[in-house]
């Protein structure tokens, strides 16, 4: 019997991810086998079951995201105007406002999560003080300010509880924002990298989220969408493999569990009622990074996105 697998597979040439992922875990397989796996399609791969917290963007590149005969029209943000607008967005959710009235929200530190904090706390510290980990330009120097902790909300107020009191305090429907450092929107998928060698603020939050627990919130701007199978990623950086210098440590990267996502595209429905879909990434003049959205419904609700829009519109750098 010929060979079924086209020529063009990975699995031919490649292991499958998950024999990958067994043959690591017994040390069977060194650095040069990474490139192998992160090459191979993600298509291979057995599909997951997506969590019931997930977004249900439609993401089939089949269908069009914009209904026939809908009014559309062009927003352009950049990375910081994207980081207000989501606070924006995060502030008029349901979900959100339910447990601010009633319930705990916790806050931790972030850039994005920084803008939320000004808009669900009244947050006024200085920029990077609601930060631990955080990615700069190469040989520039790191944010000095003194840092704050987590912000922890009860019933809208902030409340003076440390951390992992105010966990296991969370009730079914209480809400945990945390960001992201890498994005697969179409899988509606988010890691975080992550320094602390016992998984620091993510590892603590694992145990208290998800079906019938507190509610894990991703807030991250789509410039950290990517194509990559994250799983994969995952596994090349958890590999014992030899760090090259500890001031030029790999981190850990740990894909969020049972995540609701939440970029420009959630708020602009949250604030609009809109759809949206991407039509062009990146530009020059403080529009590196940025996004181009299209929006797309009735009228009246693409004025109330183009109106939002224009309400987040000359944000300035987070520093």
């Amino acid at each position: 019997m010929p060979d079924s697998t086209p020529a063009h597979s990975p699995c031919s040439t490649f292991p499958t991810r998950r024999a990958f992922l067994k043959a690591a875990a017994l040390g069977a397989l060194g650095a040069s086998s990474i490139p192998a796996l992160l090459a191979a399609d993600s298509s291979t791969s057995p599909k997951k079951k997506k969590s019931k917290t997930m977004n249900t963007t439609n993401t089939d590149p089949r269908q069009s995201p914009a209904n026939p005969g809908a009014v559309i029209a062009q927003i352009n943000l950049t990375v910081a105007e994207g980081k207000r607008l989501i606070a924006e967005g995060i502030a008029n959710d349901a979900a959100v406002k339910a447990r601010l009235a009633s319930g705990m929200v916790i806050v931790t530190t972030g850039t994005t999560n920084t803008y939320i904090a000004e808009k669900l706390a009244g947050l006024s510290a200085p920029r990077g003080s609601l930060l631990t980990g955080h990615i700069l330009p190469e040989g520039a120097p790191r944010i000095n300010v003194e840092r704050i902790a987590n912000i922890i909300l009860v019933n809208g107020v902030p409340a003076p509880m440390p951390f992992e009191e105010a966990l296991k305090k969370m009730a079914p429907g209480d809400i945990i924002f945390k960001g992201a450092n890498l994005l697969n929107y179409r899988d509606s998928r988010a890691a975080v990298n992550i320094g602390a060698p016992d998984g620091g603020t993510t590892a603590r939050l694992r145990p208290v989220t998800g079906e019938g627990k507190a509610s894990l919130v991703v807030p991250v701007g789509l410039e950290k969408d990517c194509s990559w199978n994250l799983d994969a990623l995952e596994a090349a950086c958890d590999l014992k493999n030899t760090r090259h210098t500890r001031k030029n440590s790999v981190p850990q990267l740990w894909v969020h569990k049972n995540a609701r996502i939440f970029t420009e595209i959630e708020a602009l429905r949250a604030l609009a009622g809109v759809d949206a879909f991407p039509i062009a990434s990146g530009g020059i003049a403080g529009r590196e990074g940025g996004i181009t959205l299209v929006v797309a419904g009735a009228a009246a609700q693409v004025e109330k996105a183009l109106a939002a829009a224009a309400a987040v519109r000359g944000e300035k750098p987070f520093i």
